[in-house]
């Protein structure tokens, strides 16, 4: 019984990582041009991007929550402003963005986006050509 129990567990994260088109990490390396990637601070926690102006954390869609109390925290240990990309797939990941808008302007937290087209494109976004707008 806890054999399958665990094969039902390993299935489930398995399942859920697979429905994603690329892997965050391939988002913010084709993001993140001008800053460090991976920068691990004093606590142990990582920046996933860490420019000049700004603490930067990467998340899909469906994290955006998560996503930004990340970037206030990166941001408060690093003395730089705090900012989220959110990783937009597919139609149903614009419910996600346009909820956290309000509250990431409210924070002072910077909010861009990212989809799947930036491996298409010869000019990748930076945090110099930010993608800001909504659909």
């Amino acid at each position: 019984m806890r054999i399958l129990l665990t094969l039902a567990i390993l299935s489930m994260a398995t399942t859920a990582h697979a429905g994603h088109l690329y892997k965050e990490a391939q988002y913010r390396d084709a993001w993140c041009t001008k800053g460090r990637t991976e920068v691990t601070l004093h606590d142990g926690s990582r920046v996933d991007c860490l420019t000049e102006n700004y603490a930067i954390e990467f998340d899909f869609a469906a994290k955006a929550y998560e996503a930004l109390g990340q970037a206030i925290h990166y941001a408060r240990i690093t003395g730089t402003d705090p900012a989220m990309v959110l990783i937009i797939e597919n139609e149903k990941d614009w419910k996600h963005y346009r909820r956290i808008k309000r509250t990431a302007t409210k924070r002072n937290v910077k909010l861009w986006y990212v989809t799947p087209s930036i491996f298409n494109s010869t000019r990748p976004l930076t945090e110099g050509n930010p993608k800001e707008a909504t659909p």
